[in-house]
């Protein structure tokens, strides 16, 4: 049931992503703080997961780290291709090549640390038996400032406040 919902939502953002494309809507910033949001409340359980020494996680926490990462990336990927889409009236043909396209037209300069977060969640969803979680943990504590200038730069950018 879920899982359909999940389906379900996804095809209509991915509707709603065309059709504005064709009848050159202007952005979507319901959309947007949407995925602000989730990203929001991932990076919030993360750093409360990581605010706990790594040796005391338990397996469960673990798995919550690994869960919440693919949100937060899943949100970041999608926040990046809605912009690309609607306001630049382009289609990237990666993530990669997204947050390079966001990184030219000056709308972030953390292209390489956010293109990083999008592999780990490809780690994630699809290696998980080469998984290091202690590396995963230390990747939280050090690496993920970017979503932060990230989501300042969009907010700025589209006048949105949560």
């Amino acid at each position: 049931m879920l899982l359909t919902q999940a389906t379900d939502n996804n095809i209509i953002i991915a509707s709603q992503i065309i059709y504005s494309m064709l009848v050159r809507m202007p952005i979507n910033i319901d959309h947007l703080k949407q995925r602000i949001n989730e990203i929001l409340e991932s990076k919030a359980e993360l750093n409360r997961l990581t605010s706990k020494p790594y040796t005391k996680l338990s397996m469960e926490e673990k798995y919550a780290i690994r869960y919440h990462i693919i949100v937060l990336a899943e949100s970041l990927g999608s926040i990046c291709l809605q912009i690309a889409t609607e306001d630049l009236k382009r289609t990237p043909q990666s993530y990669s090549e997204c947050f390079k396209l966001m990184e030219e037209k000056g709308i972030c300069d953390c292209a390489k640390d956010l293109t990083a977060i999008m592999r780990l969640r490809n780690l994630l969803t699809h290696r998980y038996w080469t998984i290091d979680d202690a590396q995963i943990y230390d990747s939280i504590k050090n690496n993920f400032k970017a979503t932060d200038k990230f989501l300042k730069s969009v907010k700025e950018k589209y006048a949105i406040n949560l």
